[in-house]
């Protein structure tokens, strides 16, 4: 009897759903293979935890999976690897990937083998004759999972050989009980057929001209081994130094190869260690120890590391230490597991690794626990549940975003839920296990993304805002397309300080990239890493793409040309074009059928930049949309050359396009007017910082050497330290945010007590928060509206007021500035002019009650600004032709009352602001001084 068959619908990311029919006795990943829908696979026996997804509904029932893999509280929650997996019932199952990466394939090739040396105790060469040779294309650095002969299981390897070899060779390290190990040692005999899939991963070797560091642990060696070859092979004179660890004498392999290497390659140097203590070799202990700083070329050289994770880790945390801050850092971790102790015996005991420093113990125990050594051959740790990442059995990490990683994709977002490779998860199979087995958990880091934020603009007859009273609005300013950019502010740099962990990278969809690169306001680096991603993807596509695919490319490009004004040199939707050249380039990685590559593509977050960056942006390089073209008609031609050159060119101009667009932006943000130097080693507060005046105002005193603490109700406050903690100029202070509600007593505590903490004193304090949220005459406000004015705009001011004076009364001294307003004569904002008559009061009768204490109390009433939209809107804005026409009424009071006939600026009424603050004004106290262009209120 045949066994009951269920329908399973695959629900993927962009919306698509396929159906299948599915065997109780075949696993959900069989079945959709069948039917050439191709979900995220690696090692295919429930180690590596790539194809790990939810089930939404239905009955399955799954065995054969290691506990790393999918851990317990994972299961519980719904998730399910689609390897191990049979279904009971129909099911509908969620996919992390999209149904276009879903379609795609990893090539399926044939070889026979040419030879199977022992190069040592421990390790072991493989060499192949790969069937249909020229169809093969890879990079160096990647691998292919390979069938064991006689069995179900694949593991995976790197590729020792050079990309243009003759022979494919790979180096596997030996593990007692493995199936690729038994294979080779007992089996394996030239002319045998051999089956594998790849090239897979995006750890490999980034076109340039700049130094390398290589740094390889055991067999490891095999990728490095494989990119110097291509530098041979290209006569590259690229300065490399090569250090290579080993646990003992057995496992050093290639040292032959490596001197053959250096005889040809002039810009080799090298050398390698064994940790063991009893070693010939002419260095003892692990890798770490051999890094200099002269290797780095005072920060112009690349890191390339593959080693197992506590390798990896300790010789990130070693970088993070000494203060080494490569260009670029590319890694890959692999991990070993031993044979199960049911087949290994009682108290068999895990190989140490080759290269394992010897770093934390938790991480080694991690490693070692239920027979995982911390050592392993060429394969890869994984956690990249929605691309075919990984390998057949042993886990990868392929880490590989520019910058740090700036933008994941939420996996599943419908539920609640921890993402995705949230959990590190170990493979099986570049090592060799014998089959299925309970592998353990090894060290893993997480960490979190780059922050950016604020936005400018001119003026506009529409809304309010500023922290004072009549700000101009520009509401009329175009909104932003797409997603926001770097929302979160905490961000790890890349060279933390001691007491920081490491930085790294792990995306919201579990898949872990292993590149870091300096921070994202240097444009130059987001895009230079594009470039060396996109070459790598132009190797694997040039004359293999369909015609039909060569259409699709067109069309994306031609999609980008509307937005660019090449005469006039300009932009005319820079969201758009954002939007619109992301596709473009997303199209170029999809069509490798390599996902690594396409996820450390948008892993480095280039839209996310080029939102944040291109906001304002009006300049634009006139070739930009053109390049786009000229790269699809160079597909088209097969023209690989061209298309090298025009790739290279087109960075150089996104980066022209980019560093043009942030030094406009700075420069639009720079205070107009400083005095350097006036508010040194002074802690100053400044409430209301998250925009408008006072953001204007920190930001001047700030360039004047002031400690800042920032406070206000929007985490934009945040974006505002972030963004002055970048500028590294003399002279130019500290900031620290604070975010707190103003309205109330515990908010305006909460930031005194921040400044004193972080500083010890507050020596000025500026009050800024108010504004109108409403525009109508007194008799159309509801009481509601009433108290929220006055609590907006009367309250802030005096919790600070009352929060700070205690403390500057024990000091004997400060000084405190609140912002009025002339609005206190306006039409349409009646409560908020009683609110801010009511600061007007509170600095007359404070300044009588603190002068004998020394403390100075001053105020400024600004008049109309104009200022960038709200960031956070204060009020839901005009609704109707009536609510407009009251606000235009305010707008043609504020102009008509001012003797200058226009709205004030930012700077002026920071300008005001800083000066009644600073020692300049000393003699100042118990004033409001009016800054609406003669309008006195």
């Amino acid at each position: 009897m045949s066994a009951p068959t269920h329908d399973v619908a695959l629900a993927f990311e962009d919306g698509v759903t396929r159906f299948v029919k599915c065997r109780e006795n075949q696993t959900v990943m069989d079945a959709a293979y069948r039917s050439k829908i191709n979900i995220p696979v690696d090692c295919s026996d429930g180690a590596c935890g790539t194809c790990k997804s939810f089930l939404e509904s239905g009955q399955v029932e799954m065995d054969d999976y290691v506990e790393d893999a999918l851990a317990p509280d994972e299961e519980a929650a719904g998730y399910v690897l689609t390897c191990s997996m049979n279904p009971k019932s129909d099911l509908v199952v969620q996919i992390p990937t999209t149904s276009a990466v879903a379609k795609t394939s990893a090539g399926e090739f044939r070889a026979t083998v040419s030879a199977v040396e022992r190069l040592s105790e421990t390790t072991m060469s493989l060499t192949l004759d790969c069937e249909n040779r020229e169809k093969l294309v890879f990079l160096p650095g990647q691998y292919v999972n390979i069938a064991v002969p006689g069995t179900d299981q694949t593991r995976s390897y790197s590729f020792s050989s050079a990309p243009d070899d003759g022979q494919l060779t790979f180096l596997i390290k030996l593990s007692a009980g493995g199936v690729m190990s038994d294979w080779l040692e007992n089996t394996a005999a030239v002319g045998d057929s051999v089956r594998f899939t790849g090239p897979h991963g995006s750890f490999f070797l980034r076109e340039s001209e700049a130094p390398i560091l290589l740094l390889a642990g055991g067999t490891g060696l095999a990728p490095i081994l494989s990119i110097l070859r291509r530098l041979e092979a290209t006569g590259s004179t690229r300065p490399a130094h090569l250090i290579y660890g080993a646990t003992t004498d057995d496992d050093v392999v290639e040292l032959d190869s490596i001197r053959a290497l250096e005889e040809s390659l002039d810009g080799l140097t090298w050398t390698y260690t064994v940790a063991a203590e009893s070693t010939t070799a002419p260095n003892q202990g692990y890798v770490t120890a051999l890094v200099e700083e002269g290797h780095f070329h005072d920060g112009e050289a690349s890191v390339y590391l593959c080693g197992p994770p506590p390798m990896v880790d300790a010789v990130r945390s070693s970088f993070s230490e000494q203060g080494f801050a490569p260009a670029g850092f590319y890694y890959e971790k692999f991990a070993l597991a031993a044979a199960p102790q049911e087949q290994a015996g009682e108290g068999a005991q895990p190989e140490d690794d080759a290269t394992t420093p010897e770093v934390a113990d938790d991480a080694r125990a991690a490693a070692e626990k239920d027979g995982v050594a911390s050592t392993g051959d060429t394969g890869r740790r994984t956690s990249a549940p929605p691309t075919v990442v990984g390998t057949g059995g042993q886990g990868l990490v392929v880490l590989d975003g520019e910058g740090r990683a700036i933008s994941g994709r939420t996996v599943l977002p419908d539920h609640e839920l921890a993402p995705l490779g949230a959990d590190a998860r170990v493979s099986a199979g570049a090592v060799d296990l014998p089959g299925p087995s309970d592998t353990a958990d090894l060290a893993r880091r997480v960490n979190g993304r780059i922050v950016l934020g604020g936005t400018e603009s001119g003026p506009s007859a529409s809304g309010l805002d500023g922290d004072d009273e009549a700000i101009l609005v520009a509401t009329d300013a175009r909104g932003i397309a797409g997603r926001e950019a770097f929302a979160d502010p905490e961000l790890a740099p890349l060279v933390a300080s001691p007491t920081e962990a490491p930085a790294g990278t792990v995306t919201d969809d579990g898949y872990e990239i292993g590149q870091q690169h300096p921070s994202i306001h240097e444009s130059d680096a987001i895009f230079d890493a594009r470039r060396a991603l996109e070459l790598g993807a132009l190797e694997l596509t040039i004359g293999r793409i369909t015609s039909r695919e060569i259409a699709g490319y067109r069309l994306l490009a031609e999609s980008t040309v509307p937005y660019v004004d090449v005469q006039e040199e300009r932009f005319v939707d820079a969201a758009g074009y954002t939007e619109a050249n992301a596709a473009f380039h997303d199209f170029l990685f999809t069509m490798t059928g390599n996902s690594h590559l396409l996820h450390a593509y948008q892993d480095l977050g280039v839209k996310g930049h080029m939102e944040e960056s291109l906001r304002h942006a009006t300049w634009c390089h006139p070739r930009c949309a053109q390049d786009h073209l000229d790269i699809v008609d160079a597909f088209e031609a097969g023209d690989r050359d061209r298309a090298r050159d025009l790739i290279s060119d087109h960075a150089e101009r996104s980066k022209q396009t980019t560093r043009r667009a942030m030094e406009d932006r700075r420069t639009a943000r720079r205070p107009r007017f400083v005095t350097p130097g006036r508010f040194a080693d002074q802690v100053v507060v400044v409430t209301g910082a998250g925009q408008g005046i006072g953001e204007a105002t920190a930001r001047r005193v700030h360039a004047e050497g002031g400690l800042l603490v920032l406070a206000d109700r929007a985490e934009t406050v945040k974006e505002l330290a972030d963004e002055l903690a970048e500028d590294r100029s003399s002279g130019v202070g500290q900031a620290v945010p604070v975010v707190a509600d103003l309205e109330t007593w515990d908010g305006a505590e909460s930031v005194v007590a921040a400044a004193i903490s972080r500083f010890g004193r507050v020596d000025v304090a500026i009050h800024t928060v108010g504004g109108t949220i409403w525009a109508k005459p007194f008799d159309q406000y509801p009481p509601e509206e009433i108290q929220a004015e006055i609590q907006r705009s009367l309250w802030p001011t005096l919790w600070c007021c009352r929060a700070v004076a205690p403390h500057m009364i024990e000091r004997g001294r400060g000084t405190i500035i609140n912002v009025s307003s002339v609005a206190t004569r306006g039409i349409h904002r009646l409560p908020y002019a009683a609110a801010k008559g009511g600061v007007n009061a509170i600095t007359a009768a404070l300044a009588l009650e603190l002068a004998p204490h020394g403390i100075r109390v001053a105020a400024t009433a600004p008049g109309g600004t104009n200022a960038p939209e709200r960031k956070t809107p204060r009020g839901p804005g005009p609704q109707d032709d009536q609510e407009r026409e009251w606000y235009q009424g305010i707008v043609d009071q504020t102009v008509e009352s001012s003797l200058m006939k226009r709205y004030g600026t930012l700077d002026e009424q920071a300008a005001a602001l800083t000066f009644l603050a600073s020692e300049e004004a000393s003699y100042i106290t118990g004033t409001v001084l009016p800054v609406a262009g003669g309008d006195l209120g």
